[in-house]
């Protein structure tokens, strides 16, 4: 299975892309970092998102001790994604940062926050969704089913964190920036199309016609 990670703010359109994606992909599985928890804690049936869940289901997991927390995110969280890496299908990936894990004592929620290496590496690619703020702001008024803050200011920071990790993971070594794309998410059609060509190699196959067309001129 090769996974792929799909990362940006809220309101920014993952799981929309994620929904867009599916229909021409049915096979496809879309999980997040929450629902892979949920399901190790037997909270849910599945890691997919397809499975509506409740808020009581979302406040068991935010009752789950964070010592316990991080264990299962060494432990069993670690085990699940190097099993689903190496399965036959394909898997998105849903996440506000590459990586929601949590390390140490009471972290601050996103800037203390770090990526870990074997999370980068079992990834065949790494996709930040990024809108204007306006754009996105104007998302998440819309969005009736969730209430998340609009402020312009707000989003522009949490932005700007995403940014600063991005770049972090990206200076890793050169093998790991090859495989990271940024996508603006204005159009919905454009965006699904162009994050499916990143997904299944098309953009490197494009690349090597071109130049093969050049060449041959």
């Amino acid at each position: 299975m090769a996974i792929t990670t799909i990362f940006g703010v809220n309101g920014v359109g993952k799981d929309t892309v994620a929904d867009a994606l599916r229909v021409s992909n049915p096979d496809l599985s879309v999980a997040s970092y929450s629902r892979v928890l949920m399901y190790i804690l037997g909270i849910t049936n599945t890691f997919d998102v397809s499975e509506k869940v409740c808020e009581d289901q979302y406040k068991t997991l935010e009752s789950v001790p964070q010592e316990k927390m991080i264990l299962i995110e060494n432990t069993d969280y670690k085990d699940l994604l190097y099993d689903l890496s190496k399965s036959n299908n394909d898997i998105i990936m849903l996440s506000h940062l590459i990586s929601a894990l949590r390390h140490g004592e009471k972290i601050q929620y996103l800037t203390d926050r770090l990526t870990p290496n074997w999370y980068v590496d079992l990834n065949q690619t790494l996709i930040q969704l990024v809108a204007p703020s306006t754009v996105i702001s104007d998302r998440r008024k819309n969005d009736m089913q969730r209430k998340r803050d609009t402020s312009i200011r707000e989003i522009e920071y949490h932005q700007s964190l995403c940014t600063n990790e991005w770049e972090r993971i990206k200076r890793m070594n050169p093998n790991v920036a090859t495989k990271m794309f940024v996508v603006n998410n204005i159009d919905l059609e454009n965006t699904t199309r162009e994050v499916e060509n990143i997904m299944y190699n098309r953009v490197k196959t494009l690349r090597k016609i071109r130049s093969d067309k050049i060449w041959k001129k």
